[in-house]
């Protein structure tokens, strides 16, 4: 006997509107459908036709969990058509800045695959991480959600002493108990249970997928744009890329949550190196002719911006985000699967809907 579940196009185990159709027989899913197509909004053809402090408040609005990344790099490729250079302590502070959104992207898909296996208790703990990080982006940005703060040659806003020192005071805290969480939990009998070989992606799919970010690390793949092309000040850092041979739902959640770690100890030395000096700049209406493309490690993998400009304006932009989920990914992950593992599986992929259709 089989039948046909509907997941979606609204669904509260991810962000954006997507559709997974299964077919079910004896508990486990023998084929998939995948929908998505619902959100898609022309940024990349908007962009040229927007003044510069209206493109930079769209780009930062492209994703709400990818923002800041999306601003760095439209911001970065800028910076190389008008041949600016950027301030230590305002390529500092976008470290900064980009690894508090990382970690706070990477702590809520984690908390959301625990979930998925019954694991609401260590979920709950995971969100408070989570609140903890965005509190800290309220406090260098301005908002929790970070508003767009980036502008090409700096920043639009500066961290106050007091602030610095109230996010200082905070991240040993929650490193060292972020720490003890993953310690007792990677060993955990039942998680282990719940996630090991289960929607596996192995790494020469991944490979031939041209997965990024996260789900390709956790399938073997060392590749991190903040390592292989250091941007800001990624380059005089301490950056530890975090790689899973596994490729299974237990390798991507430890993945989110080891590089969640790692990301606060990167926020802690950034902002102890801050110089004193001014990283605000005024906005350069002033697009030089010329062509240029950045790329940055989002949460979810690298994000490139490409751009050409007339010397008035932008007259294209072209932006590359990491592959989503699709139909051939469903299939590959779900196949087999049995149906608890459904929902854990799509979890742990941390699906960026805002970004794959921007």
């Amino acid at each position: 006997m089989s039948y046909s579940l509907a997941l979606g196009p609204f669904h509260p185990a991810w962000l954006g509107p997507q559709r997974f159709i299964l077919r079910i027989a004896d508990d486990r899913v023998v084929d998939v459908e995948y929908q998505n197509g619902f959100n898609e909004r022309g940024c990349a053809e908007r962009l040229p036709r927007l003044p510069l402090p209206d493109a930079l408040h769209l780009v930062a609005r492209i994703c709400g969990e990818c923002s800041f990344a999306h601003s760095l790099a439209f911001c970065q490729a800028i910076e190389q058509v008008q041949q600016r250079s950027v301030g230590m302590r305002a390529a500092l502070l976008r470290v900064a800045i980009a690894e508090l959104e990382r970690t706070a992207a990477h702590l809520r898909a984690a908390s959301a695959v625990l979930r998925a296996i019954g694991l609401d208790q260590r979920g709950a703990i995971l969100d408070h991480f989570c609140q903890q990080s965005r509190d800290m982006l309220a406090l260098v940005t301005g908002g929790r959600i970070p508003p767009p703060v980036c502008a090409p040659g700096g920043l639009l806003h500066d961290l106050k002493p007091v602030e610095r020192q109230e996010v200082l005071a905070m991240l040993p805290g929650m490193s060292a108990d972020l720490y003890r969480f993953i310690d007792r939990l990677i060993d955990q009998r039942f998680l282990l249970m719940r996630t090991v070989e289960v929607g596996v992606l192995p790494r020469a799919a991944a490979e031939q997928f041209g997965v990024r970010g996260p789900l390709a690390r956790a399938s073997g793949i060392r590749r991190d744009v903040r390592v292989d092309q250091p941007y800001a000040a990624y380059g005089m850092l301490d950056v530890q890329p975090i790689i899973q041979e596994g490729g299974d739902v237990y390798a991507r959640l430890l993945l989110l949550l080891l590089e969640a770690y790692e990301g606060v100890k990167l926020v802690e030395s950034a902002l102890q190196r801050l110089p004193e000096e001014d990283p605000i700049v005024e906005l350069s209406h002033e697009l030089p002719r010329g062509q240029a493309s950045s790329v940055v490690e989002g949460p979810r993998g690298a994000i490139r911006y490409t751009l050409e400009s007339d010397g008035v304006r932008l007259t294209r932009v072209q932006i590359d985000t990491p592959r989503q989920c699709d139909r051939l990914l469903a299939r590959t992950l779900l196949s087999r699967a049995q149906l608890d593992d459904v929902m854990a599986i799509l979890a742990s992929l941390a699906v960026c809907v805002a970004c794959a259709e921007q």
